[in-house]
């Protein structure tokens, strides 16, 4: 089994890793640390990216726990052939595409919380954001990766809502996943499958079915689906982005060489299965954390909140209440309000590599006597909440301020201080999409709703060290006020 390693970002200062300096800073500086040194790391200036591959562990075992052959998340060419494949998947121009059913979703979930205002026969309502936001993810994917339309705010426990619910956020499940990440030769060993068969009989029919349909019918939707089975024919090519183009925003990452290049992948049905159910995997819990954290942060903060209200009905007056990919791009202090929200609240407080090339990290101060090696096969966690929340890159670091990322102030963000989608090659594929659908959301959210803290809303935030993944404790409360 390789050692696992954690890569400090003050190596040469130790906090001890403690409750309470978990619950501070949700990954204190000292993350992990599993070696026979016991001595802590740090990401050279001048490291190699190629020497540091994905850590894949945990996502090769789910692909192989679901019973169908994925490379995506595979080493080596195996994995930058599914890169190539799926990369013009992502790109600007398919987005576009999928904007409108992201509003769709949308204008359902405001709906919803309309009539219960009415109901209540009240202006108001107190609402816990993580359960909201879920379903609401939930949906998006739904629509935009499956190709079904549900609504899980008003058939609480649709079977789509609920097969996501076991497959993703199952605190057990994640306990195995956890399992095959530390130990994947012990959870192989008594065959241990993180996902429970119902879910996956579920999902695999789902796509099957639905691929199946379209082809008989020749259905055509711009969605996920649509794309998948493009790939699979070898249609579906990368297109280039127009100079004249901005990108979806500050936090979106560049999709590398590997991905553009052309290959001739042959794919399967279970391929494809596989490709969906990653897409959802990745774009459930991460999003709705996210959004969670946006929603407090407005209540939070009322200045920032209508500043950004403000923005929102110049573009209103200015398109005539026309709102798609375009007036997404161009809401300059929404992507602002997002991209600290990201910061501050990173949805993975760690990244992971996997070290395929001995690499000297030098000596940690000037009382160690030889340099640190990091071995070929150990693996590297990277700590990037400590990174997004050092003083000497963000000055203020627990302060929530939009202002860091405008125009006038962006250029004062230094390279490799800010990634919650990850960096080089491995980054995270779905960021455009996922910036799209956080912004699709606090847009129309905005429009309709002043957001309030209310009695429940944990002031100041503290995080929940009861889960594995980011939360306030007590849960995110706060009050959506009818706009009149």
């Amino acid at each position: 089994m390789p050692a696992i390693l954690a890569i400090m970002y003050k190596w040469d200062s130790l906090l001890p890793f403690t409750e309470q300096n978990f619950r501070l800073q949700a990954v204190s500086e000292l993350f992990l640390l599993w070696r026979k040194t016991k001595l802590p790391l740090i990401a050279s200036e001048n490291y190699q990216p190629n020497w540091f591959h994905k850590h894949l562990n945990t996502l090769k075992e789910i692909h192989l726990s679901f019973q169908i052959h994925c490379g995506i998340y595979s080493p080596g060419q195996e994995w930058k052939d599914m890169r190539s494949t799926l990369s013009p998947a992502f790109t600007s121009s398919k987005m576009r595409g999928m904007v409108p059913f992201m509003i769709d979703v949308n204008k359902q979930m405001v709906g919803v919380i309309k009539n219960k205002m009415q109901a209540a026969g009240t202006d108001y309502l107190d609402i816990e954001c993580k359960d909201l936001t879920t379903r609401y993810a939930n949906d998006v994917i739904a629509s935009c990766a499956f190709g079904v339309k549900v609504d899980s705010h008003t058939e609480e426990n649709n079977e789509f809502y609920t097969n996501g619910l076991a497959t993703a956020l199952a605190p057990f499940r994640r306990l195995l996943a956890l399992g095959y990440s530390t130990f994947p030769s012990v959870m192989k060993k008594f065959n241990v499958k993180v996902f429970p068969t119902e879910s996956k009989t579920f999902f695999k029919n789902l796509v099957l079915r639905t691929m199946k349909e379209r082809e008989k019918h020749n259905i055509f939707r711009p969605d996920m689906i649509q794309l998948l089975m493009e790939a699979k024919k070898g249609k579906l090519t990368h297109d280039e982005k127009a100079s004249t183009e901005t990108d979806i925003g500050f936090a979106a990452v560049e999709e590398s060489d590997i991905g553009k290049r052309k290959v001739n992948a042959v794919w399967t049905d279970d391929d494809l299965v596989a490709q969906a159910v990653v897409f959802f995997l990745a774009g459930f819990e991460t999003i709705s954390t996210t959004m969670s954290f946006i929603l407090h942060e407005l209540a939070m903060n009322p200045d920032v909140q209508e500043k950004l209200y403000a923005e929102i009905m110049e573009n209103e007056a200015r398109t005539s209440g026309k709102f798609d990919y375009n007036a997404v791009q161009n809401l300059t202090y929404l992507d602002c309000v997002i991209t600290e929200t990201l910061r501050l609240w990173p949805p993975l407080v760690a990244l992971d590599r996997l070290c395929v090339k001995d690499y000297n990290l030098g000596r940690a101060n000037r009382k160690c006597k030889k340099d640190f090696i990091i071995r070929k096969g150990e693996s590297v966690a990277i700590s990037v909440y400590s990174i997004h929340h050092d003083p000497k890159y963000f000055p203020e670091p627990y302060k929530f301020d939009p202002d860091r990322f405008s125009e006038e102030n962006k250029h004062n963000i230094k390279p490799m201080t800010y990634m919650p989608f990850g960096v080089g090659p491995r980054n995270c594929i779905g960021a455009r999409f996922a910036l799209c659908e956080l912004k699709v959301m606090i847009y129309q959210v905005l429009q309709h709703f002043e957001v309030k803290v209310c009695e429940k809303t944990m002031i100041p935030a503290r995080l929940d060290t009861t889960t594995l993944s980011m939360g306030i404790h007590g849960g995110h409360w706060v009050r959506f006020k009818l706009r009149h």
